[in-house]
């Protein structure tokens, strides 16, 4: 039996004022999937995980995460439902020490006990950041804040999280670290959506992928297969 969907979204059209971006794109999530979005710059995966959370408008078509309609929530209403997102750009703040930057991530967390149960975590998934929890974000390399931006998101112990461009600008070592700690994630029980310029690796990884092309769904299936696809070889990953 399959999993149950968390996420659903089904022709969905928007974008930036009166710009279409996506035009009737639709995908779906299941629970403990790591599922792989790819295609060309200009594609509108960026804008497809930014109208999931809420940052760009849907002016037709409908989001339903975990059973229940959040179209047109505003990120403040759609994160605490256990949604979280990882914007690309390895966006932390950089005079703030590690584990200030995890705690800023548990924001919406009162409970102490649950605080410390998801430091705990995630320095588990992470152990680096353990050891430089005292340490100031802003001094560390990129592929480590990389790791402290996804490692934040996890503080609220969320359902699902997306993650835009998780590899962008970093060296081949931390590009293979970051997708090392995405498997671990998903190892550990986490639900991924992957939005990556790196098409044959998020592909690797992914249990299912969606390629997006000019705002419009063109392939869809498992990442082996997308891998596999010669049109797909042909058209998105160089071969």
């Amino acid at each position: 039996m399959a999993p149950p969907l968390l996420l659903q979204a089904q022709g969905l059209t928007a974008g930036y004022g009166k710009m279409p971006i996506l035009h009737d794109v639709s995908l779906d999530v299941r629970a403990g999937e790591m599922v792989s979005i790819i295609g060309p710059n200009g594609a509108g995966k960026s804008t497809a995980l930014k109208s999931i959370v809420g940052f760009v408008k849907v002016s037709s078509g409908h989001v339903r995460f975990d059973g229940q309609e959040i179209t047109g929530l505003r990120p403040d209403q759609v994160l605490p439902r256990g949604l979280a997102y990882v914007p690309q750009g390895r966006i932390v703040f950089p005079q703030m020490t590690v584990l200030e930057n995890l705690e800023m991530g548990g924001y919406i967390e009162r409970d102490g006990q649950r605080i410390r149960k998801a430091l705990e975590q995630v320095f588990g998934l992470f152990p680096i950041l353990g050891e430089r929890q005292r340490q100031k974000a802003g001094t560390m390399s990129g592929g480590e804040q990389q790791m402290v931006a996804i490692a934040r998101a996890l503080m609220t112990r969320p359902k699902l999280i997306l993650l835009d461009e998780p590899s962008l600008g970093l060296s081949p070592k931390f590009v293979s670290l970051i997708f090392d700690k995405l498997m671990a994630m998903k190892h550990s029980g986490y639900t991924l959506v992957v939005v990556e310029q790196n098409a044959a690796k998020a592909l690797a990884v992914a249990d299912r992928g969606y390629v997006l092309e000019l705002g419009r769904n063109r392939f869809e299936g498992t990442g082996a297969a997308l891998l596999a696809d010669p049109e797909v070889k042909r058209l998105y990953l160089g071969g």
